[in-house]
């Protein structure tokens, strides 16, 4: 049975919601003084900016199906009962990616990264310090998204245009939805070029899709590997914080997620 819910109008409504947000911040890049924009008010858009995926599908779960389908959204989020190999790769595989980029940026020289924004002066392990920032990530950080784009659009999408077109479009979406953050004075996306950025989230979605579709669909699955990877970029950055020369760590992070996802897709495909 074909899933009937309005991809489109998800979209169109968590596009408007985040980006409604993002006016006075616009109309002060472009010159225009606002009286609410300012860093105060950039802090709450962008801590407000990663829920509008979850707001939305709740919403139109609960429109068509009651509480109990917006209830059934999120308990799936917490539901880890899959092969422990499926769990332990989806936090295993984003640390990976980006150990190996800091590893051949370090051996080859091919680029000077930043150290670890880890404090180095915690007074205990660093492990305690880990613990509740990838918590943080998962539940403000951006995890949060995954109820939106693996929980509610992914099954249609993938259902209409098949595994590696519907997760890469999803991806691009995705990688789209972003785009704001580029306008806000001190992000550190600004360093990224948006383009890297879009084809790094195309094959980001297609690893995740690969798991979740492999743990029988629990949106714990997508909803760690997001907050694995926000988390890990912290602890092992692969792109500078400045605008000086090409960022080749960061092309060399995205190829090794494109050849994974590329991977994936063959022997997919294969079996």
């Amino acid at each position: 049975m074909q899933d009937e819910r309005p991809i489109l109008s998800y979209f169109v409504l968590t596009f408007a919601i985040s980006w409604l947000f993002f006016i006075p911040t616009f109309l002060t890049w472009t010159g225009v003084q606002t009286p609410i924009a300012g860093a105060g008010y950039n802090g709450f858009t962008s801590f407000f900016f990663p829920f509008a995926p979850l707001i939305v599908a709740l919403f139109l779960l609960g429109r068509s199906g009651g509480w109990r389908a917006a209830w059934t959204l999120i308990k799936s989020g917490f539901d880890i009962r899959m092969k422990p190999l499926i769990l332990g790769t989806a936090f295993v595989l984003p640390v990976a990616l980006a150990w190996l980029t800091v590893a051949l940026v370090s051996i080859l020289g091919i680029d000077e990264l930043p150290g670890s924004m880890v404090p180095s002066d915690l007074g205990y392990p660093a492990i305690v310090w880990l613990v509740p920032a990838f918590l943080s990530m998962m539940i403000f950080g951006g995890g949060q998204e995954e109820f939106g784009w693996r929980g509610y659009a992914q099954r249609p999408m993938r259902e209409q245009l098949g595994f590696l077109w519907g997760s890469l479009l999803l991806g691009a979406i995705w990688g789209l939805w972003h785009l704001p953050l580029w306008i806000i004075p001190g992000d550190p996306h600004i360093y990224i070029p948006f383009l890297v950025f879009v084809i790094f989230t195309m094959a980001f979605s297609v690893q995740i899709l690969w798991l979740f579709e492999l743990s029988g669909n629990k949106l714990s699955v997508p909803w760690i590997m997001h907050g694995v990877q926000n988390t890990v970029l912290v602890v092992l950055p692969v792109y500078r914080f400045d605008a000086d020369g090409p960022q080749v760590g960061l092309y060399l992070y995205v190829a090794l997620n494109i050849v994974v996802a590329a991977l994936i897709a063959i022997f997919r495909k294969r079996g």
